[in-house]
């Protein structure tokens, strides 16, 4: 039986990225302190909170460990916290209200979901700017996640019954 569970728990491992598995840290956005909280995931203890704007919400940890990316639905931005340094290192734009966040499994693109534009949001992550924003048909978009292999980008509505699915090539649905 253990040895059922090992196995079974090894193949789990082997399917998660590599960057799971060796990161030491949970990151927990804060809505009514205005922090990310820093967890170390070895004593699970709360080692220490990093301010992210009025009201973050959204949370995506880049894949080099260096870059966190925070919706802050007041600022309507994206808040990039420098993990070395934990501390703020800038924000981009990205219009009202976004709210999930996600990676590409690349880690090249971060895709917010901006509510009030019913839109998506796109952030480089070589340079930290708005690269482009794609509409939506669901009305208040709340997440938005990409595909494992990053073609497409999976996109649900606070007020919708459907899910857009947006192919990432050619930013259509």
């Amino acid at each position: 039986m253990l040895i059922r569970r090992l196995l079974i728990a090894a193949a789990i491992a082997a399917t998660l990225p590599a960057a799971v598995l060796a990161a030491p840290f949970a990151y927990v956005p804060n809505e009514g302190s205005g922090t990310v909280s820093v967890i170390d995931t070895v004593t699970d203890k709360v080692i220490a909170d990093i301010p992210a704007g009025k009201k973050p919400r959204g949370i995506a940890a880049g894949l080099d460990g260096h870059w966190l990316y925070v919706s802050d639905q007041p600022n309507s931005s994206l808040q990039l916290i420098d993990l070395r340094e934990r501390k703020p290192a800038g924000t981009v734009d990205l219009g009202e209200s976004p709210e999930g966040v996600s990676i590409s499994a690349d880690g090249r693109w971060v895709v917010a979901a901006v509510e009030e534009k019913n839109a998506i949001a796109i952030t480089d992550t070589r340079t930290n700017k708005l690269a482009f924003s794609i509409q939506v048909k669901g009305k208040n978009p709340e997440h938005a996640v990409f595909s494992p292999d990053g073609k497409l980008i999976f996109v649900s509505a606070e007020e919708g019954d459907a899910v857009d699915v947006i192919d990432f090539a050619t930013r259509k649905e």
